[in-house]
């Protein structure tokens, strides 16, 4: 059984909750609806990504005003910060709490889930569910799926809109029904003018009243895309840059991996050194470092750098995107020819980037107008040696990178494919295509993925 009260757990840079409970928005105005469903769940705290966030996650938490005074930050809806597009679950193993687990669908934090069992296999039941409702539901950290992120990445990944909001105190205390006749009770007490200026005129916020209809969908567009961008060859460069020039060898300290998460602006890289030489020693490691690191000692044999990348990008509607077809006929081609080059190369089949529709005066959704340009994505994940990065780097003009891995290793006998330092990138390729008028359906084109 799932543990019934949320875990707080303060960390070296965050305080995360665990197990809130996340319930479905639809429609619009969700920020009215997430408040409603707060208030209905007597929660003292609630999380909302933004105005088009497709769940809500409540929780009622113990502690009084000390905890209200702290910022707290949710950590499922971390995880859906670090991975906006597709399916994906999380079953990651916490320290003396038991076995968490998430799911993320298109950037939403799945209904049942954010939720802490005592053991790994009684998480399983809910997992073949997951995998029932969602086909292409990826386990992260199982064969043939992203790596899982750490908890020190989904601590990392935390910023205003995985903050948690805490409630008023009255909202917590009365129940809804007594606020709706405590609130009409107050309209109708206030004179004609005050309500007036309560309600302006309406012209100037419903969508309905822009004549163009086209302008409309354009505005609903950039408010759901506002964090989509696009890195493209200069924005993988920076980061590819920053990983070459990384140091193995550290004064006795050996690099093991290296990872970096995609945030808003840049990346947040963190390091793994191990003391190898019997005189290396902590002031060593400090004095060799690059002063742009912020280090940590784990324990007395590992180090752990972190410091930011940043990340030169431009922002979704303001790229010239490729069409699907141009990249099926050109971009594939040119992958498939470096692909041996790489252990993995995965692009998955395009799907449509979810836009909110606008509403008119009634309410009601405003059709979509026939031949506006529809944007999709593609999951990417590819693996193989660093040295490869170098043959990707001119098709990457379209790609986002989520999270990219450097890991060294070993290798007894070097190859095309074995090389010491070993990258893992994961991403989505964006494209265009013509608005055919089923947006929404969830149909993709018959299109094979380019997979190992």
């Amino acid at each position: 059984m799932a543990g019934s009260e949320s875990l707080v757990l303060a960390l070296s840079s965050a305080t995360l909750v665990f197990g809130m409970e996340w319930l479905p928005l639809l429609g619009p105005r969700v920020q009215r609806q997430g408040l409603r469903l707060a208030r209905l769940h007597k929660a003292t705290h609630m999380v909302l990504a933004d105005e088009s966030a497709g769940s809500v996650g409540v929780a009622m938490l113990k502690g009084g005003k000390a905890l209200r005074k702290r910022s707290l930050y949710s950590a499922a809806q971390n995880v859906a910060q670090l991975f906006p597009v597709g399916t994906v679950a999380v079953l990651l193993k916490i320290e003396t709490a038991g076995y968490w687990l998430v799911a993320v669908h298109e950037g939403s934090v799945v209904a049942r889930t954010d939720r802490i069992y005592p053991l790994s296999a009684d998480a399983q039941p809910v997992l073949a569910e997951l995998r029932q409702a969602y086909p292409h539901l990826q386990v992260l950290g199982q064969p043939q799926a992203p790596d899982q992120p750490s908890l020190a990445a989904i601590e990392a990944a935390g910023s205003t809109h995985s903050r948690l909001q805490t409630l008023n105190a009255w909202a917590a205390v009365l129940p809804w029904p007594v606020q709706g006749f405590v609130l009409a009770l107050v309209l109708v007490l206030l004179t004609p003018r005050l309500v007036q200026l309560l309600w302006p005129e309406p012209e100037a916020a419903v969508p309905a009243a822009v004549a163009d209809l086209r302008q409309v969908w354009r505005l609903a567009e950039e408010q759901a895309f506002q964090h989509h961008i696009v890195h493209g060859v200069q924005g993988t460069r920076a980061l590819l840059n920053d990983l070459y020039t990384l140091p193995v060898r550290v004064d006795g300290w050996v690099l093991l991996q290296a990872e970096c998460t995609g945030q808003i602006g840049g990346w947040r890289c963190l390091a793994g050194y191990e003391r190898r030489r019997v005189n290396a020693s902590n002031s060593g490691f400090l004095a060799a470092a690059p002063q742009h690191w912020t280090v940590e000692f784990v324990s007395m044999d590992m180090a752990q750098p972190t410091w930011t990348v940043a990340a030169p990008g431009v922002p979704l509607l303001a790229s010239n995107l490729p069409s699907s077809a141009h990249h099926e006929r050109d971009l594939f081609s040119a992958l498939q020819n470096i692909k041996p080059a790489f252990n993995q190369m995965q692009i998955g089949r395009p799907a449509p980037l979810p836009v909110l529709a606008p509403l008119d005066a009634q309410g009601r959704p405003l059709p979509r107008p026939s031949g506006m340009v529809l944007y999709l994505s593609r999951l990417v994940q590819l693996v193989g040696p660093l040295r490869s990065s170098g043959l990707l780097l001119p098709h990457t003009v379209s790609m986002q990178w989520h999270k990219v891995l450097l890991a060294l290793r070993k290798v007894e006998q070097p190859g095309l494919k074995n090389s010491g330092l070993s990258l893992s990138l994961q991403g989505v390729l964006y494209e265009v295509d013509t608005d055919s008028g089923n947006v929404g359906q969830g149909a993709a084109p018959a299109t094979e993925s380019i997979q190992e």
